[in-house]
């Protein structure tokens, strides 16, 4: 019987077994996964059925059949200004991220790396800065593009909203990648310079490749903010041909004598590729990346 007794006391972990109450918590937790997992997988359910029904109609319904159809998708290409407006969004996206990386890498580094007057202060307003939001400050956004492109008549209302994407996201990611370059060992440094290296090759060949995961991370979010951005875009921009996704597919919701919200779901299903595409080609520097390091010999 003690033998028994014995046997059943063992457990295959180093945890000891759930009590009543770890097991009431455990049940729990897998309750709010569960239901966390329903509210993000039942809309996105909803807008892939919709999306290829041939049954729906302007609006959105689960209670008719199912029809397999593209019709939807025939009605973005060629009642839509979609591709333009596909075009549009992956320039500016593109653009933001490019710009955003180039001046945040070299922002990013000087704060980590260099000591000089003024730091904590431009810190501090970095953080500060952040509690603005972007478009409390379109009065004067419209003044700077009148008097700009009085000037060069090629600064046309994109670049700006491209100049503002680049310039909201520069504080914020300043601040996260001086961080992450806090943790790079300043050894790493000292080592290039005993063999020659400059400042400027230090951050080249150095900081950036090892800071290459957190800049992965970076460009994802700088490229994905154009294309959940709404109202900068239907604010700056008055031709509905310039329009980015989020503010050309409102417009077939937004109105009933243009609705048709299951070329909306259509288009919302499209719009995910890009920023799936960009994911997959970046998810190597954010899986292997963040495993290795550096380590001085």
């Amino acid at each position: 019987m003690k033998s028994k007794d014995r046997t059943k006391k063992l457990h295959l972990s180093d945890n000891q077994p759930l009590d009543t109450m770890g097991v009431i918590l455990l049940i729990l937790s897998y309750l709010i996964l569960i239901t966390w997992a329903i509210l993000i997988i039942w809309p996105l359910a909803v807008m892939i059925i919709s999306s290829f029904n041939g049954g729906q109609g302007k609006y959105i319904s689960l209670a008719g059949k199912f029809e397999f159809s593209l019709k939807h998708f025939n009605y973005l290409f060629t009642k839509t200004y979609f591709f333009r407006w596909v075009k549009n969004t992956i320039v500016i996206a593109l653009s933001t991220a490019i710009i955003t990386l180039i001046i945040v890498s070299f922002t990013g580094y000087a704060y980590s790396r260099y000591r000089f007057k003024g730091k904590k202060m431009s810190l501090m307003a970095i953080m500060l800065i952040q509690t603005i939001p972007a478009f409390a400050g379109i009065t004067a956004y419209y003044a700077i593009h009148s008097i700009v492109s009085g000037i060069v008549p090629v600064f046309s209302r994109t670049i700006m909203l491209i100049l503002i994407y680049s310039g909201g996201g520069i504080a914020s990611n300043t601040f996260i990648l001086k961080g992450y370059i806090d943790s790079i060992s300043k050894e790493l440094d000292e080592a290039a310079k005993i063999d020659g290296c400059s400042n400027f090759q230090v951050y080249r060949l150095i900081i950036m490749p090892i800071a290459r995961p957190m800049l992965a991370i970076i460009a994802l979010w700088s490229f994905i903010g154009p294309f959940m951005d709404y109202m900068l875009p239907k604010i700056l921009l008055t031709n509905p041909a310039e329009y980015t996704l989020a503010t050309g597919l409102y417009t077939l919701i937004n109105d009933v004598r243009t609705m048709n919200a299951s070329a909306f779901a259509a288009g919302g299903l499209l719009t995910a590729i890009p920023i799936i595409i960009l994911f997959i080609s970046l998810q190597n520097q954010l899986v292997s990346g963040l495993s290795s390091g550096s380590v001085k010999g």
